[in-house]
């Protein structure tokens, strides 16, 4: 935010191995702090949020988009058993089961992506140490780490 327009320019085009050719020109630059926002209620009469709307996560390895795709597939799943059992398929029941089973993994996750950043993003030498110590040890013991990958992929 602090650059003058020809050295942003610059860093952009650096920032993209200059695969879009020289950038000689930008419109004026914004400034949007990160922060985890989980909304109170994901439905409404006849009405449920999905995905950013339903929740904002810091950008930590897109996991945002795995978020929101397993909400939308809660949904459809809920959606699809109604229609099925030839129920009203925007019922406040139906809704609901879409809303407990997405609300729960929504916090627990976005919570822990926040730890996660603050963790990775701290300097303070004993975070680091415990960062170092905890990667070695993920990293080492394969359970775990599959255990991460598979949650993380969904």
């Amino acid at each position: 935010m602090t650059l003058d327009d020809a050295t942003f320019c610059a860093e952009l085009g650096a920032a993209f191995d200059f695969r879009l050719g020289l950038i000689s020109a930008s419109t004026p630059r914004a400034a949007f702090p990160l922060r985890m926002r989980l909304a109170e209620r994901y439905i409404a009469p006849r009405f449920a949020l999905v995905g950013d709307a339903a929740h904002v996560v810091h950008p930590l390895a897109g996991q945002g988009v795995n978020l929101g795709l397993r909400d939308v597939h809660e949904l459809c799943a809920a959606l699809i058993e109604a229609r099925d059992a030839k129920r009203d398929f925007a019922s406040d029941a139906v809704l609901r089961r879409y809303e407990r089973r997405r609300r729960s993994d929504n916090a627990l996750s976005a919570h822990a992506f926040d730890a996660i950043q603050r963790v990775f993003g701290s300097q303070l030498m004993p975070v680091a140490a415990l960062r170092g110590l905890g990667l070695s040890a993920v990293n080492k013991i394969a359970p775990l780490k599959h255990a991460f990958a598979r949650h993380a992929s969904g």
